[in-house]
């Protein structure tokens, strides 16, 4: 009895972590960029009890299964990102890009550190310590670097932004012969985008020493990048499917909740005999 509610336990810790990573997948279905991210279980250590023993060798080699009981101590569940590619939304807004390569990531300063984001909704504001100049930065306000990881400024005066397929951004005033500025966005290919920590807020890490995780496209390498300007990716949240799971995981939740009620009560009539 004890066994069993301890099984239990340790399996609705989990199935309530199942139940997070849902409802943060729903909640973020119309999240620009946002990577949804699958969960299954995967079985712990169990406990062999050799209680039989079998009289004919023949029939000992015949098993299939180990002799005895085989007890278990709950589940694991794992969390994997998936990094399959969003629907694109044209929005013709000139600082909106949708990068159309799946495993591709823009690089950001988040307080001093590198961190990576697929959200393309970038928005220009004043650059600290000089008043002449606009810093390109996300929608929550971290700055965007360039393939060299320092902060872009663009001059105030420029008033047209284009910005390649390749993520180079050109500024320019719009007049002909004017002098206009380049950057080449900051951009990485993440090999293993399981290597990749959520930060929240839309953004990543790299998890620990995972430096060969990703590929930092510059120079000849910038040819593969794929950014679209004018446009959004989506979520890659499958609404159905997240219900689907939803479901399953609440009545597991109810099941082992019942484990542990009925060896509540088992404990009781054990208790109550004299």
């Amino acid at each position: 009895m004890l066994r069993s509610m301890l099984t239990a336990s340790t399996t609705l810790n989990q199935l309530q972590q199942q139940i997070d990573t849902i409802s943060s997948n729903l909640s973020n279905s119309s999240t620009t960029g946002y990577k949804a991210k699958n969960t299954n279980f995967s079985e712990l250590v169990r406990q062999q009890f050799d209680q039989v023993d079998e009289k004919n060798d023949n029939v000992a080699k015949a098993r299939k299964t180990p002799p005895g009981l085989r007890l278990g101590v709950g589940a694991a569940m794992n969390a994997r990102l998936v990094s399959d590619q969003g629907s694109i939304e044209k929005t013709e807004r000139d600082l909106d890009i949708a990068f159309t390569s799946p495993y591709q990531y823009l690089q950001v300063n988040v307080n001093g550190n590198r961190q990576y984001t697929r959200d393309g909704a970038l928005y220009l504001t004043p650059a600290a310590g000089n008043d002449n100049q606009l810093q390109l930065v996300t929608g929550d306000g971290y700055p965007v670097l360039d393939e060299n990881g320092n902060p872009i400024n663009i001059d105030d005066s420029m008033k047209q932004i284009t910005i390649s397929e390749n993520g180079t951004l050109t500024a320019s005033t719009g007049n002909a012969g004017d002098a206009s500025q380049q950057f080449n966005l900051g951009v990485v290919q993440v090999n293993n985008p399981q290597e990749l920590k959520s930060e929240g807020n839309n953004l990543f890490s790299l998890n620990g020493n995972a430096a060969a995780a990703l590929e930092e496209l510059n120079g000849a390498n910038r040819q593969s990048i794929g950014i679209q300007q004018g446009a959004l990716e989506m979520s890659n949240v499958d609404i159905s499917k997240q219900m689907t799971d939803l479901i399953s995981s609440q009545r597991s939740y109810q099941l082992n909740s019942r484990t542990i009620t009925m060896g509540d009560q088992m404990l009781g009539l054990v208790n109550s005999v004299r």
